[in-house]
């Protein structure tokens, strides 16, 4: 189901920054660099240089692996709409001082989970010191919970690896930012053309069919025309701001469907 969006990321060169697909190069160095950093960094040369501890400064990270996606998107069944990923320091360590985090993000990008436990990298607890599985974990705690106690005996380590097995997120733009300003060019990104169709195309109709789950959590205007449904949750207004995926919210009543679990 989503050979074709894997093949397009499969085309980014990972030998060198800037980290980007070919075909969004163009639009990333629009308007004389406004939108994208395009100044290859390592962790040393970032702390180093005038970005770090520069709050305003909401470019792109092209230095970062881009993060079209996460988990394993031809078996997870229940998907999560958002935004772009965001950015942490820990991530330019992550990526440049941790073999093991590197070459997690490189497989995700590539959808490589041979001998992955938990192929949704960011429920991992190997990389807990990580901002990405602070951010999930979080978000998720209550609903990991209940899926603990109903189907694991109340283990949250196997709750934890069941979700991130069947868990996978899209994001609308691929690129790392503190903050999205990019508005503009969310049309002009093959990138989120590729993202959009296939959530239209594979998983929208997979969820009205009853196979899968699709939570949009932010900008569901760009993500195109999505119908709510039982299986396709359309967050709105304050919703969208906070993402929460707790039990009580739309999106988590419809992860515990998905495990046959009443909110």
């Amino acid at each position: 189901m989503p050979n074709d969006l894997i093949d397009f990321w499969r085309r980014v060169d990972l030998s060198r920054a800037p980290y980007a697909h070919p075909d969004d190069l163009e639009a990333l160095a629009s308007k004389g660099g406004k939108y994208a950093d395009m100044e290859s960094k390592d962790f040393g040369s970032f702390v180093a240089g005038s970005r770090f501890g520069d709050f305003k400064d909401n470019r792109f990270h092209l230095s970062l692996l881009p993060a079209p996606y996460g988990g394993n998107l031809a078996k997870a069944d229940i998907f999560i709409l958002l935004l772009n990923p965001g950015f942490g320091f820990a991530d330019y360590h992550a990526e440049y001082k941790s073999a093991a985090f590197r070459a997690r993000a490189e497989g995700n990008l590539k959808q490589d989970f041979d001998g992955v436990e938990f192929p949704f990298l960011w429920l991992d607890p190997e990389f807990c010191w990580h901002g990405g599985f602070a951010w999930w974990e979080k978000k998720l705690r209550k609903t990991i919970t209940r899926i603990a106690e109903a189907r694991f005996n109340g283990r949250y380590l196997d709750a934890l690896r069941n979700l991130s097995r069947r868990l996978a997120q899209i994001e609308l733009v691929p690129y790392h930012s503190p903050s999205f300003g990019a508005h503009g060019l969310i049309k002009k990104l093959e990138s989120s053309k590729k993202a959009k169709a296939f959530v239209r195309s594979s998983l929208i109709p997979a969820a009205l069919a009853g196979g899968k789950t699709v939570i949009v959590t932010r900008r569901d205007a760009d993500w195109g025309t999505l119908h709510p449904s039982e299986h396709v949750i359309v967050y709105k207004g304050g919703l969208t701001r906070g993402a929460s995926l707790g039990p009580e919210t739309p999106g988590g009543k419809a992860i515990l469907r998905r495990y046959g679990i009443n909110a």
